[in-house]
Protein backbone atom coordinates (compact mmCIF):
# COMPACT_ATOMS: atom_id res chain seq x y z
CA UNK A 1 0.00 0.00 0.00
CA UNK A 2 0.80 3.54 -0.55
CA UNK A 3 2.65 5.52 2.24
CA UNK A 4 5.12 8.12 3.17
CA UNK A 5 8.37 7.24 3.89
CA UNK A 6 11.89 9.09 4.02
CA UNK A 7 14.67 9.20 1.28
CA UNK A 8 18.17 10.82 3.88
CA UNK A 9 21.81 11.80 2.97
CA UNK A 10 24.58 12.00 4.97
CA UNK A 11 27.50 14.58 3.56
CA UNK A 12 31.01 15.18 4.46
CA UNK A 13 30.88 19.27 5.37
CA UNK A 14 33.94 19.65 4.55
CA UNK A 15 34.35 17.56 1.29
CA UNK A 16 30.95 18.11 0.17
CA UNK A 17 31.22 13.93 -0.44
CA UNK A 18 28.22 11.85 0.26
CA UNK A 19 28.76 9.70 3.38
CA UNK A 20 25.78 7.36 3.81
CA UNK A 21 21.87 7.31 1.92
CA UNK A 22 19.03 5.66 2.48
CA UNK A 23 15.16 5.42 2.75
CA UNK A 24 13.25 4.59 5.98
CA UNK A 25 9.76 3.61 6.16
CA UNK A 26 7.76 1.52 8.17
CA UNK A 27 4.61 -0.65 7.35
CA UNK A 28 1.05 -0.05 7.26
CA UNK A 29 3.04 3.68 8.73
CA UNK A 30 3.08 6.84 7.16
CA UNK A 31 6.51 9.33 7.99
CA UNK A 32 5.64 13.31 6.94
CA UNK A 33 7.19 16.33 7.26
CA UNK A 34 11.13 14.90 7.87
CA UNK A 35 13.58 16.66 8.85
CA UNK A 36 17.34 15.41 9.76
CA UNK A 37 19.77 17.53 11.97
CA UNK A 38 23.25 16.04 12.50
CA UNK A 39 25.90 16.82 14.65
CA UNK A 40 29.72 17.08 14.24
CA UNK A 41 29.75 14.17 15.90
CA UNK A 42 28.69 12.45 13.29
CA UNK A 43 25.34 11.45 15.66
CA UNK A 44 21.53 13.06 14.32
CA UNK A 45 17.65 12.73 14.77
CA UNK A 46 15.25 12.07 11.90
CA UNK A 47 12.53 14.10 13.17
CA UNK A 48 8.82 13.46 11.38
CA UNK A 49 4.67 12.97 11.95
CA UNK A 50 3.87 9.59 12.36
CA UNK A 51 0.81 8.06 11.49
CA UNK A 52 -0.48 4.44 11.28
CA UNK A 53 -3.52 1.91 9.70
CA UNK A 54 -4.24 0.82 13.61
CA UNK A 55 -4.26 3.18 16.45
CA UNK A 56 -1.55 5.71 16.19
CA UNK A 57 -3.17 9.31 15.52
CA UNK A 58 -0.98 11.80 13.64
CA UNK A 59 2.04 12.34 16.53
CA UNK A 60 5.55 13.33 16.91
CA UNK A 61 8.40 11.00 16.35
CA UNK A 62 11.59 10.78 15.64
CA UNK A 63 14.58 8.19 15.06
CA UNK A 64 18.43 8.18 15.33
CA UNK A 65 20.30 8.66 12.48
CA UNK A 66 24.54 7.72 12.72
CA UNK A 67 27.03 8.66 9.80
CA UNK A 68 28.15 4.62 10.68
CA UNK A 69 25.36 2.94 10.83
CA UNK A 70 22.44 5.09 9.45
CA UNK A 71 18.60 5.54 10.77
CA UNK A 72 17.57 3.41 14.45
CA UNK A 73 14.14 2.53 15.33
CA UNK A 74 11.39 5.19 15.51
CA UNK A 75 10.29 6.45 18.92
CA UNK A 76 7.28 8.13 19.72
CA UNK A 77 8.16 11.74 21.28
CA UNK A 78 4.33 12.71 22.09
CA UNK A 79 1.05 10.89 20.75
CA UNK A 80 -1.62 12.40 18.98
CA UNK A 81 -4.65 12.93 20.60
CA UNK A 82 -7.49 12.35 17.71
CA UNK A 83 -7.94 11.59 13.93
CA UNK A 84 -6.64 14.67 11.71
CA UNK A 85 -9.97 16.51 11.82
CA UNK A 86 -8.78 20.08 10.08
CA UNK A 87 -11.20 21.85 8.20
CA UNK A 88 -10.00 20.82 5.23
CA UNK A 89 -10.72 17.68 5.25
CA UNK A 90 -14.54 18.45 5.07
CA UNK A 91 -16.18 17.84 1.94
CA UNK A 92 -18.27 21.10 1.72
CA UNK A 93 -14.52 23.02 2.31
CA UNK A 94 -12.60 20.88 -0.71
CA UNK A 95 -13.58 20.56 -4.58
CA UNK A 96 -12.54 19.09 -6.48
CA UNK A 97 -11.99 14.90 -5.36
CA UNK A 98 -9.80 13.64 -3.57
CA UNK A 99 -10.02 15.36 0.05
CA UNK A 100 -7.30 15.74 1.43
CA UNK A 101 -6.75 16.92 4.49
CA UNK A 102 -4.14 20.06 5.21
CA UNK A 103 -1.53 18.20 7.35
CA UNK A 104 0.29 21.37 9.56
CA UNK A 105 3.25 23.52 7.50
CA UNK A 106 6.89 22.06 7.86
CA UNK A 107 8.83 19.97 9.90
CA UNK A 108 12.52 21.37 11.15
CA UNK A 109 15.95 20.32 12.83
CA UNK A 110 18.34 22.34 14.30
CA UNK A 111 22.00 21.39 15.36
CA UNK A 112 22.91 22.92 19.36
CA UNK A 113 26.30 21.95 19.96
CA UNK A 114 25.76 18.10 20.76
CA UNK A 115 22.08 18.18 20.75
CA UNK A 116 19.19 18.79 18.03
CA UNK A 117 16.12 20.59 18.43
CA UNK A 118 13.35 19.22 16.23
CA UNK A 119 9.58 20.25 15.63
CA UNK A 120 6.92 17.80 14.81
CA UNK A 121 3.39 18.11 13.65
CA UNK A 122 1.04 16.10 16.06
CA UNK A 123 -2.64 16.41 16.77
CA UNK A 124 -3.44 17.51 20.68
CA UNK A 125 -7.06 18.95 20.11
CA UNK A 126 -10.56 17.05 20.47
CA UNK A 127 -12.34 15.88 17.17
CA UNK A 128 -15.65 17.89 15.89
CA UNK A 129 -18.54 17.41 13.72
CA UNK A 130 -19.07 20.44 10.49
CA UNK A 131 -21.44 21.98 12.96
CA UNK A 132 -19.39 22.34 15.70
CA UNK A 133 -16.88 23.49 13.50
CA UNK A 134 -18.78 25.84 11.50
CA UNK A 135 -21.07 27.14 14.80
CA UNK A 136 -23.27 29.87 14.07
CA UNK A 137 -21.92 30.50 10.32
CA UNK A 138 -23.53 27.33 8.67
CA UNK A 139 -27.05 26.39 7.64
CA UNK A 140 -28.01 24.60 10.86
CA UNK A 141 -25.12 25.04 12.35
CA UNK A 142 -25.48 26.13 16.59
CA UNK A 143 -23.58 27.87 19.09
CA UNK A 144 -21.97 30.81 19.31
CA UNK A 145 -18.05 29.63 18.99
CA UNK A 146 -15.55 31.53 16.97
CA UNK A 147 -15.54 29.96 13.20
CA UNK A 148 -13.16 26.65 13.41
CA UNK A 149 -12.41 26.57 17.03
CA UNK A 150 -15.14 23.98 18.11
CA UNK A 151 -17.72 24.67 20.77
CA UNK A 152 -16.20 26.87 22.55
CA UNK A 153 -17.12 29.34 25.19
CA UNK A 154 -19.34 32.24 24.60
CA UNK A 155 -18.29 34.12 21.85
CA UNK A 156 -14.64 33.12 22.58
CA UNK A 157 -12.47 30.07 21.25
CA UNK A 158 -13.06 26.51 21.56
CA UNK A 159 -10.84 23.37 22.43
CA UNK A 160 -8.13 24.16 18.99
CA UNK A 161 -6.38 26.44 17.34
CA UNK A 162 -9.22 28.35 14.36
CA UNK A 163 -9.64 25.71 11.42
CA UNK A 164 -7.06 23.29 12.05
CA UNK A 165 -6.48 20.45 15.14
CA UNK A 166 -2.80 19.96 14.74
CA UNK A 167 0.47 21.40 16.31
CA UNK A 168 3.81 21.44 16.47
CA UNK A 169 5.97 19.79 19.44
CA UNK A 170 9.21 21.09 20.12
CA UNK A 171 12.01 18.63 21.66
CA UNK A 172 15.73 18.50 22.56
CA UNK A 173 17.24 15.70 21.83
CA UNK A 174 21.05 14.97 22.40
CA UNK A 175 21.95 11.77 19.94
Amino acid sequence: NDRAGVAWYILNPTNSKLVMQGTYGISGASLTYPAIGITASGRGVMAFSYTDDATTNPSAAYAPIDASVGVGDTHIIATGATRDDGFSGYKQQRFPNPIRSRWGDYGAAAVDGNSVWIASELTQASPCDYTDWGGPFFVGGSGDNLLGTCGGASHGPGTRTALADWNTRISKLTP
